[in-house]
């Protein structure tokens, strides 16, 4: 029975990487008005039928695993529903709201691509399944940059982006040839990580490539160049969304690599981790570009986050770092939210554009103030609890240098952050019309503040989720 289960799970992931090829080739085929009409049906259709499929067989052994994919745990689980649950949510309002007559065909791609890759990720037990999910989320993303008025300067930008991107998964998928030339498995369940020089090198290729997707020194400057010239959409999916999930498969990796065996890649992460702080410290500083300025300050902040990676000794230590990573990506869609709100009524640029907003739209101001804080982790915001938790562990596991960095790399933050602010409530040279707020600057807050109050039953709910994957 339990055998019949996960093979059925199985198809309904199979299910779910055939419809997402279906939308990339009828996008090809289909007129752009008929994929409007067919792409949010299919997609409700598709995640209508593995929420049925997952729930009537998710009684699935630990002690099973299908060929390609399983769930080892409820609270994997849980996540893999609540993301579909969300994809049938969505394209539920926008066929019955009739939303789909105005929004281009490629955000349906990108919606279905998005959810549905991060699923496969994470049912994954093989690296196939694994490079699979990656290469769909790649390619889901390009979508969502073709959604550009200038249509010559997007395709430009996808270009750069996929060779970025594909230039990353030829080392990833090299380090990877390194450990089946040493176990002859791409199971997780068979390889077996020593201290050979093919699982070395190995892992030290294969975390290279997950770094150079996350953007973090010195494989960053290809992220800052994208963060330069894309839009405040695109830049706020690759601050949460985008970095967010490929530390979650981070985390599903390095558990293999840790824990004793690779303490040359522990030193590498560890010096990665030191430089992206020195960076994300200094380069924001003379920023005034508020693109630039996130970019810079997303690399301090990813390398902090790779600090846990650094010091840990056990895989439930590792909550840390998505924890840190979930309130961070948070707190950013709520600074970008405002920021929308605020694109309605006259461009912006540089900080200096915001000037004056604290007088002309308080909630907005607000807003923005709130959420850079809760960005860096000002208490009592919901990331000063992560980045606590942090600072204690490497206090904990006496990584004396690490911490020294972390130290002054958070207190640098909180100087440019608040150099950054000021401009909010200096008055601005020319007047510009009233800005009005909408309700989803209400919503972002409100988001923030629950999470804060509720943050420890959320710590539990991905402990749970990492020490299962």
């Amino acid at each position: 029975m339990h055998t019949f289960s996960g093979l059925i799970l199985s198809f309904s992931d199979l299910l779910t990487v055939a419809a997402l090829l279906m939308l990339f080739i009828g996008r090809l085929f289909f007129s752009e008005e008929r994929a409007k009409r067919l792409f949010p049906k299919l997609s409700l259709i598709v995640s209508v039928l593995y929420i049925i499929v997952t729930l009537s067989h998710s009684t699935i052994s630990k002690s099973f695993s299908s060929p390609l994919f399983t769930t080892y745990n409820s609270g994997l689980l849980n996540l893999k529903l609540i993301l579909m649950s969300c994809s049938v949510v969505i394209f539920s309002i926008v066929i019955l709201t009739n939303i789909y007559k105005t929004l281009p065909s490629y955000i349906y791609i990108f919606l279905f691509g998005i959810i549905n890759s991060i699923i496969i990720c994470l049912s994954a037990n093989h690296f196939l399944p694994l490079i699979l999910g990656l290469e769909l989320y790649t390619f889901s993303v390009c979508f969502l940059m073709l959604i550009n008025s200038d249509k010559n300067n997007s395709r430009i930008w996808v270009v750069r982006f996929l060779l970025a991107s594909y230039a990353a998964t030829a080392v990833l998928l090299y380090g990877i040839s390194l450990y089946y030339s040493g176990s002859g498995s791409l199971s997780f369940l068979k390889i077996k990580f020593d201290t050979s020089f093919s699982a070395v090198v190995g892992g030290a290729l294969v975390i290279s490539a997950l770094l150079f997707k996350v953007g973090v020194a010195p494989f960053h400057a290809w992220m800052i160049d994208i963060y330069e010239k894309a839009s405040f959409s695109l830049i706020m999916f690759f601050d949460t969304i985008w970095k967010f999930f490929v530390f979650f498969i981070f985390i599903r990796f390095f558990k293999f690599l840790l824990i004793g065996y690779h303490s040359q890649i522990q030193t590498f992460l560890e010096l990665v981790s030191v430089l992206s702080m020195i960076i994300g410290a200094i380069m924001p500083i003379s920023q005034n570009k508020i693109k630039k300025f996130v970019a810079y300050s997303s690399v301090g902040h990813a390398g902090f986050v790779i600090s846990v990676f650094a010091i840990a000794n056990e895989i439930s230590e590792l909550r840390f770092a998505i924890l840190y990573v979930f309130t961070y990506s948070l707190a950013s869609l709520c600074f970008f939210t405002a920021l929308f709100n605020i694109k309605k009524y006259c461009e912006i640029v540089t900080f200096n554009d915001l000037s004056g907003l604290m007088n002309n739209s308080p909630i907005l101001g607000g807003c923005i103030t709130g959420s850079m804080f809760a960005m860096i982790g000002i208490p009592p915001f919901v990331n000063f609890f992560a980045k606590l938790q942090i600072l204690e562990a490497q206090i904990y596991t006496r990584h004396y240098a690490v911490l020294i960095v972390s130290i002054i790399y958070s207190l640098m933050s909180v100087v440019y952050t608040a150099k950054a602010i000021s401009k909010i409530f200096q008055p601005r040279v020319t007047e510009y019309k009233t800005i009005k707020h909408n309700i989803t600057i209400y919503f972002a807050f409100f988001t923030i503040i629950s999470f804060s109050i509720f943050y420890y039953a959320v710590e539990e709910w991905f402990t749970e989720i990492i020490t299962g994957i």
